[in-house]
C-alpha cells in the first residue's frame, strides 16, 4: 500500500500467486478512498518471519523492491 509517495503497509501472501494478491487488491480497494492510497502487486526481496500467535508469516523489511520514491515501477 502506498500513501504520501512511500509505502505504508506490505503484505506477505502465503500462495505466492498473483491472482491472489490481486484478489486482496481488489477487496482493499473497494474499502478504501482511491483517490489517497494506492495498492501494488509484485514480487520483493524481504525479511519474513512467522508470527508466533497466529502461525502467520509476516515481513519484516523489504530488501529489495522495484518502486521508486513515487511507487510507480522503475
Amino acid at each position: 500500500m502506498f500513501y504520501q509517495g512511500g509505502i505504508i503497509e506490505h503484505t506477505y501472501i502465503q500462495s505466492q500467486r498473483m491472482s491472489d494478491c490481486l484478489a486482496k487488491k481488489r477487496t482493499v480497494e473497494r474499502s478504501v478512498n482511491p483517490e489517497n492510497v494506492r495498492m501494488q502487486c509484485g514480487k520483493v526481496k524481504a525479511v519474513i518471519e512467522k508470527d508466533e500467535y497466529s502461525d502467520k508469516m509476516r515481513i519484516v523489511k523489504i530488501l529489495e523492491d522495484k518502486y521508486d520514491s513515487s511507487g510507480y515501477t522503475k
